[in-house]
């Protein structure tokens, strides 16, 4: 038996204590004319390498390149799309971490991929699978503003045709896994049916990628049994934000896979690899342990470098035992 692992998404940019922060360096440098913008995709590949690095040394199955070149999950889609301006920052969430907030001020359209050349890099330095990540429809509109469309459901289809080109590309270019994150939909529970539809527009025309639909910092149990009936084929649930979640996944389909947030990216106290046995042998016999992934419960950017990587080896550890 085996227990697969996986992360969200983003992992922490700092460099461990005592090491230079080269990307924020080289940020500065350009700005006093002293470095150019080869020097930060140089600062970029770097990151992703060492990123990629310790999520396999940590022993990780399915790897992210970490978002790197990412200064939130909605900008650099946002920057790809006509019809988009970057406004100013706002909270994520109720985290201590911003986003720039898009400003819709026209008609969406495709300028390109957006993503497709950051995830090519990633793996080609990668010896594990690496997944794409993008935000799901609902979110993107709800953390924007529309300032054109003028309709909740249009502006949110408008966008998911965009994500389904993004989509279409990664899956081209060598994407086995496909994330697509919705956790305004936690709060927003009257856009389940919307957020549906936009996902069947996202992975619609996907030939083989397997496809995840994860929601974090958050209950999701308050949207019941009809969120399975989304066109994806892995469920990713904050079991440490949302608790409650524990009660959905007993009724996951048989069909269904379960992505499982079981170590908190959000707290820098570790877990011990006994509870996290627990709860992955609890999990197994709830939606059968060839159907079961573990993770984070969220991207691990909120975290220093040092205990996000310890996080991840006491997962993969206790998955690897659990598994024996």
């Amino acid at each position: 038996m085996s227990i697969q692992t996986t992360v969200v998404g983003s992992y922490p940019k700092p460099p461990p204590e005592g090491r230079p922060f080269t990307i924020r360096k080289t940020k500065h440098a350009i700005e006093r004319g002293e470095a150019t913008p080869e020097d930060l995709e140089r600062a970029f590949d770097e990151h992703t390498r060492e990123v990629i690095a310790e999520q396999e040394a940590a022993g990780i199955d399915i790897i992210t390149d970490g978002h790197a070149r990412w200064d939130d999950i909605l900008t650099p889609f946002a920057r790809h799309m006509a019809g988009f301006q970057i406004g100013g920052l706002l909270r994520w969430f109720d985290n201590n971490v911003y986003y720039r907030r898009p400003i819709c001020t026209g008609k969406i359209e495709w300028r390109g991929p957006a993503t497709v050349d950051q995830f090519k890099f990633a793996q080609s330095v990668a010896t594990k699978p690496v997944k794409a990540v993008l935000p799901g429809a609902v979110t993107f509109a709800h953390m924007s503003v529309d300032e054109h469309y003028a309709d909740h459901e249009e502006f949110a289809m408008s966008i998911a045709r965009v994500l389904a080109q993004e989509a279409f590309e990664l899956e081209a270019a060598g994407a086995t896994y496909i994330q697509i994150d919705e956790p305004a939909l936690l709060e927003h529970p009257e856009d389940l049916r919307l957020a549906r539809e936009c996902t069947y527009i996202i992975t619609s025309e996907l030939k083989s990628a397997e496809t995840i639909l994860a929601t974090y910092f958050g209950d999701a149990k308050r949207l019941g049994p009809e969120l399975f009936d989304f066109s994806v084929a892995t469920f990713g649930f904050d079991l440490i934000s949302g608790p409650e979640n524990a009660v959905l996944v007993k009724e996951l389909p048989s069909e269904k896979k379960l992505q499982a947030g079981i170590v908190d990216a959000r707290n820098t106290r570790l877990e011990t690899e006994e509870d996290l046995e627990r709860s992955i042998i609890e999990l197994g016999e709830i939606a059968g342990a060839e159907s079961l992934s573990v993770s984070p419960s969220a991207g691990l950017e909120f975290l220093p470098r040092e205990k996000a990587r310890a996080k991840l080896e006491r997962l993969a550890n206790a998955a690897k035992k659990v598994g024996a």
